[in-house]
């Protein structure tokens, strides 16, 4: 058996930690000293079993990859289930966690791209950033109390690592629709279960960043089944 699931499923226990540390402390700004031991009951549990499967996908996923594309994608599962869990309580997605997840993510896709000697995957992954970035600001412009500007600046951190698949602009673009079209298909289905079950009204604000962050991981972890072209992992 290949190292890199094992690897990655073990780093999933301090990945999970520091995540429940970030949710807890980040959106109220409080200290992070002193820090909790390993909390594994309510949505620590949740979050921790969340990053779990992730990071274990990612293994698989990107086993045969070298040891900085794993840890940037490691990086992104993180990343998005810890401003899931923060935009579910809180309805935000917090810079303190997005910004600084998309700087290392640039530096990580940079020494990446350099260290595999692919230089024009910088591009590639820029692309999908910016294209990312692109559609959900119109949209924002078009709706903003339905798009937040939260969720803008997380689809640059998302498209970011989605181009970083790919050997195209055309094909990054074709992986961000993808990953946009099957966080609101699945958006759509829970919203209308809330309607028919709880009786929601159609006003209520509806956290829409788990929605994005799970149509990522989900085009992140299946590329090869929805794209046989161009593809750089």
């Amino acid at each position: 058996m290949n190292a890199v699931p094992v690897v990655c499923a073990v780093a999933a226990v301090p990945a999970g930690w520091f995540a429940g540390v970030l949710v807890d402390r980040v959106p109220d700004r409080l200290p992070f000293r002193p820090l909790p031991g390993l909390r594994v009951r309510g949505r620590h549990l949740a979050m921790q079993v969340a990053i779990l499967a992730l990071f274990l996908g990612v293994g698989f996923r990107f086993e045969h990859a070298t040891w900085i594309r794993v840890a940037g994608y490691l990086l992104l599962a993180a990343a998005l289930v810890t401003v899931s869990a923060v935009d579910i309580e809180r309805f935000r997605l917090p810079d303190r966690i997005v910004l600084p997840s998309l700087g290392l993510s640039a530096a990580i896709v940079v020494a990446g791209s350099l260290r595999e000697g692919r230089p024009a995957e910088i591009a590639y992954a820029a692309s999908g950033a910016g294209i990312y970035f692109g559609i959900l600001l119109v949209f924002h412009l078009v709706s903003p109390r339905g798009m937040g500007f939260g969720d803008v600046k997380l689809a640059a951190l998302m498209g970011l690592y989605l181009g970083w698949l790919v050997l195209s602009v055309g094909t990054a673009f074709v992986l961000v629709l993808w990953a946009l079209g099957a966080g609101a298909v699945v958006a759509s289905v829970v919203s209308a279960i809330l309607l028919g079950v709880q009786g929601a009204n159609r006003r209520t604000p509806i956290p829409f960043g788990p929605y994005l962050a799970f149509g990522t991981m989900l085009v992140v972890l299946l590329t090869p089944h929805l794209v046989t072209f161009s593809l750089a992992a």
